[in-house]
């Protein structure tokens, strides 16, 4: 290593470029959530906007069905006109009898289509009710989804303009680390992952936590060249309590 070099000072930048790192990884990783974010939001929407339609499609239907009895029912009435008509041209008992029935019958048919009819009115009226709630609790959910879409999106960008900022600090603080100790550091990132480089608080690795041995804890405190912990091998630094 070039003696020229101050690795008490290379080794403080090493400490700053993780930091950055750590701080990157941070906000990358939020950023990889946003659209997935997005999409909940908006299933969540479509979920509730789905209850109502449901319930519309119910009342359209309650709707359409009072239409067709009421329809029914306006038609049965000429029919027993027409019965009743019949029931006064009648020559014997036997006629008279069927006809009597006929007319029975087709009056309970009338009865039985207006007890239909009153219950679609009683369920239509639910209903009803129930699309006005599930419409209120819609629009409220709507309002809530909006904002928190606006949330999201305003933590995005300012986590887009933290992570140009961050940019710009690695570029100017790896600027202030030698070429190859920079290089040992990315080589020592890809092989351990995550924290690069570690302190050492008395003889303890902090990214282990395991005990550093008596002469390479004391090989640390001289800065003269980047040191490993043998147990995590991460490169290591002495941090005085």
């Amino acid at each position: 290593m070039n003696n020229n070099i101050d690795l008490r000072e290379q080794t403080e930048n090493l400490v700053k470029l993780q930091s950055i790192q750590s701080g990157k990884k941070r906000i990358n990783a939020m950023l990889s959530k946003v659209d997935k974010k997005f999409s909940d939001l908006d299933r969540e929407l479509v979920a509730s906007r789905a209850i109502v339609d449901k319930k519309e499609g119910d009342l359209e239907n309650q709707r359409k069905k009072y239409r067709e009895i009421e329809s029914e029912l306006n038609m049965n009435a000429p029919r027993i006109d027409k019965s009743k008509e019949k029931l006064r041209a009648v020559k014997n008992n036997k006629e008279y009898q069927s006809l009597l029935k006929e007319i029975e019958d087709l009056k309970k048919q009338s009865s039985s289509m207006e007890d239909n009819m009153l219950e679609c009115l009683e369920q239509t009226e639910k209903l009803e009710a129930a699309i006005k709630e599930s419409e209120t609790e819609f629009q409220s959910i709507k309002e809530h989804i909006q904002h928190e879409k606006e949330d999201v999106g305003k933590a995005a960008e300012k986590g887009k303009l933290e992570l140009e900022t961050l940019n710009a600090e690695w570029e100017q603080v790896s600027a202030a680390v030698a070429p190859e100790i920079l290089k040992t550091f990315e080589k020592t990132r890809q092989l351990v992952g995550g924290v690069t480089i570690a302190p050492v608080i008395n003889a303890v690795c902090q990214g282990c936590h395991m005990n550093i041995p008596p002469q390479l804890y004391n090989d640390i405190q001289r800065f003269d060249s980047l040191k490993y912990c043998p147990s995590c091998q991460r490169i290591i630094y002495p941090v005085v309590e």
